[in-house]
């Protein structure tokens, strides 16, 4: 039997997915909330097929990092371009050592598959890339009191094995940077869910 990670190895298979339940809308929340400027540096940590690039500014400078190798080759093909990186593997921030910092990083539906201290340990490698006016975005499905049952259960169901309450990851990102500040979006998606919407900034 074809498993659930199988048929989301296919980046179409993904993107529809995406799109039929409405996790793109969240995606278009995140984009809009980094206030994304052309001239702006971006950092994507676990970009997938990077299907929202359309949101972006044509003229942005961005770096995806997928550990997908399909997602990273589907990204490629279909966002050529000069000023786009796609990079497979995991996020080191070593390779930027040498470079201008971000002005702003995203993290999408990322850090309730991590443990703690993995949580801690990327956003502290973010913070190490990012400039001191830049902001890093997040969003995660969330546990919240008095949640609606059917929010309850695709939490609990999702491949992230980390969900968390918003106060938790408010703590995580707290230990990298000094302004942390979020809130919970409820009606985003079609399937009833909850997610924390988080912006860290130095």
């Amino acid at each position: 039997m074809i498993s659930a990670a199988s048929i989301l190895s296919f980046p179409s298979a993904y993107i529809a997915l995406q799109r039929a339940v409405g996790a793109d809308r969240l995606r278009w929340l995140c984009i809009d909330m980094a206030g994304v400027v052309s001239s702006d540096l971006i950092l994507d940590i676990g970009c997938g097929p990077a299907y929202y690039l359309c949101r972006l500014p044509p003229d942005v400078h961005y770096v995806g990092y997928d550990t997908s190798p399909q997602y990273i080759r589907y990204a490629r093909r279909n966002y050529p371009s000069s000023n786009i990186d796609f990079r497979y593997g995991t996020f080191d921030p070593m390779e930027f050592r040498e470079s201008a910092p971000f002005t702003a990083a995203l993290l999408l539906g990322i850090l309730h598959h991590l443990p703690d201290s993995a949580c801690s340990e990327l956003l502290t490698s973010v913070r190490s890339v990012l400039s001191d006016t830049g902001r890093v975005i997040s969003v995660d499905t969330c546990f919240v009191p008095g949640q609606r049952v059917i929010a309850r259960w695709v939490a609990r169901a999702d491949r992230g094995k980390f969900v968390r309450a918003p106060d938790q990851f408010r703590s995580l990102a707290g230990a990298a940077f000094e302004e942390v500040t979020g809130r919970v979006v409820s009606n985003a998606t079609k399937v009833p869910g909850d997610y924390w919407l988080m912006c860290m900034r130095p």
